[in-house]
């Protein structure tokens, strides 16, 4: 534990300028559950809502499990104070990047959600080969995408950049494993249970109450 804390003191910092963050230390060494700080200061957070972002790989079982069983109950339980976004983070096998680049050519026409969901579908539940034209031919048809515009822009290089991007974030957190929940855009958690994922979300939530109820800082006391 002290040299948890200690690693942790050392890779925290307070951003210059930034009062909102001054009391990071305080706020968040003791937050609940099993996790690990992968940035500074969080990124992309809100005030009311936590953020949860997942590194997903659409030939991995344990992402199947993740995105079809767990993640929907706990977006029931939180509703509007949880928001979830998706990357297709292929490094289960060499071939996990087609699928993932159609999923990410699906997102440019909005059809991201009903895509991932398709290829989890096919992969684990159909047995259809996900790693190959025709599979993905057959998951286009499934959600309403013609499936030659699919190969065709898959044809030309399409999806690439975007996953590429993807891994590049991915890389910054240093991520090895699949799937990874990053909170806030600072806390990956280390242990993938409902149980682990519902005290991060917890803890988080009730730290963000307590700042609206401090109120921003500003270095100034209010005027009487």
């Amino acid at each position: 534990m002290f040299f948890h804390i200690c690693a942790l003191l050392l890779t925290l910092s307070v951003i210059p300028g930034s009062p909102v963050y001054a009391d990071l230390m305080d706020d968040y060494l003791s937050l609940p559950g099993s996790y690990r700080f992968v940035r500074r200061a969080p990124e992309g957070a809100t005030e009311n809502r936590v953020l949860v972002t997942v590194f997903e790989d659409f030939l991995c079982p344990s992402c199947y499990h993740m995105v079809t069983e767990l993640l929907p109950k706990i977006q029931k339980k939180y509703q509007d104070r949880l928001a979830v976004q998706f990357f297709a983070y292929p490094l289960v096998h060499a071939e996990s990047i087609l699928p993932a680049r159609a999923h990410a050519i699906a997102q440019t026409m909005g059809l991201g959600e009903q895509m991932q969901q398709a290829l989890f579908r096919a992969h684990f539940e159909e047995q259809i080969d996900t790693t190959n034209r025709s599979g993905l031919a057959r998951v286009a048809h499934s959600i309403g995408l013609d499936p030659d515009l699919l190969l065709s822009r898959l044809d030309k290089g399409e999806g690439k950049a975007e996953i590429e991007k993807n891994l590049t974030l991915g890389q910054t957190y240093r991520l090895d494993a699949v799937p990874s929940l990053v909170f806030d855009g600072w806390i990956m958690a280390k242990d993938l249970t409902q149980e682990n994922l519902e005290k991060i979300i917890d803890g988080l939530l009730a730290r963000k109450g307590g700042a609206a109820k401090k109120g921003p800082k500003t270095g100034q006391s209010k005027k009487k």
